[in-house]
């Protein structure tokens, strides 16, 4: 997310700078402001943001040229009212959103510019022509790429988290059902270390997603997912299999170590429901995926030496199950 992110913004500044050389706007920094200040991570976003800004950037030319107009070429009054409106425009623009932040900041500059050269109302004119530039580079931008933001990264993340989750409950069932262990003498296995960067992807992609507001389009949104419970999905497959995974091992029996890896391979392919429900590329939409079983009727012959084990990969695969669960059930923000 945050390579797309720059890779957008650079694009998006990259075109203000070429429209600015080009045409020779004037003032064409005040452009390039616009676009970096104005342009957000969703399409719904940057369209209620530049509206807001265009708003305030109007109404700040508009005393823009008044005061010019009245004051004329009085720099005494420029340099006496420019702190002053310093203290006003960063203290309450930040407070009272960006509508204000843009109309109050159009008046700061006009009160600079006054004092470097002879002012005229035509530097509002200017000022509302860069900042309209500027948001029309940013919304085209903001349209061309990723125009939903963090919605569908999120749940690409989620489903390939899912995947590689999957991958490691099979093994490290197996691996307990055999009384053996996976892991090289010099550290985690690798499919740890994709799981483990799949999880960081996922909570990259998760703080995005929530520092975006809702849609603002009022169309119809999927189930609701818990995205925190699949997060946490995916940290209790990575801590519960590097735990499993330590050695010394006892050997199960033959028909426990045989109920055991079955249940694994039936939660991981619990996992992979829920990954396929989760994906944007898929073919339906979020949708409940089924509950399984996680009784264990047939491994009666469970061994005396190694009860530990046993109960613990039981203990790990229920919380996995239960994590599933709430998957679908749980808040989310669609």
């Amino acid at each position: 997310m945050f390579f797309q992110n720059a890779v957008r913004i650079a694009l998006a500044l990259t075109a203000a700078r070429l429209v600015a050389g080009v045409d020779t706007l004037p003032h064409g920094f005040w452009a390039m402001l616009a676009t970096l200040t104005l342009t957000r991570t969703t399409l719904d976003e940057t369209r209620h943001t530049i509206r807001l800004a265009l708003t305030g950037t109007l109404v700040g030319a508009l005393v823009t040229a008044g005061t010019l107009t009245l004051a004329g070429t009085d720099t005494r009054f420029y340099a006496v009212l420019l702190p002053l409106w310093m203290l006003i425009a960063f203290t309450v623009g930040p407070v009272r959103g960006v509508g204000w932040a843009q109309g109050l900041f159009t008046v700061l500059v006009a009160l600079v510019f006054a004092q470097l050269a002879p002012p005229s109302w035509h530097l509002a004119e200017v000022r509302m022509l860069d900042v309209l530039v500027g948001s029309a580079i940013g919304a085209v931008f903001g349209l061309l790429a990723w125009p939903r933001g963090a919605h569908d990264e999120l749940r690409y993340a989620a489903a390939e988290l899912l995947r590689r989750a999957a991958e490691i409950v099979v093994a490290t069932s197996a691996s307990a059902a055999r009384g053996t262990t996976a892991a090289p003498p010099s550290g985690a296995p690798p499919g740890h270390r994709s799981l483990h960067r799949s999880v960081i992807l996922a909570e990259s992609a998760y703080a995005q997603y929530q520092s975006e507001p809702a849609r603002m389009d009022g169309h119809a949104t999927s189930p609701a997912v818990d995205w925190q419970a699949t997060l946490m999905a995916g940290h209790h497959t990575l801590w519960g299999s590097q735990r499993l995974l330590e050695p010394p091992h006892a050997v199960l029996g033959p028909a426990t170590a045989e109920a055991l890896a079955g249940v694994g391979e039936r939660v991981a392919g619990r996992m992979l429901l829920v990954s396929a429900a989760l994906d944007p590329g898929g073919d339906t939409p979020t949708a409940p995926v089924p509950s399984i079983e996680m009784t264990l009727a047939e491994a009666t012959a469970e061994p005396p030496d190694a009860p530990r084990l046993y109960y613990a990969t039981v203990s790990w695969l229920q919380s996995l199950t239960a994590d599933l669960d709430r998957i679908g059930a749980g808040p989310g923000k669609e």
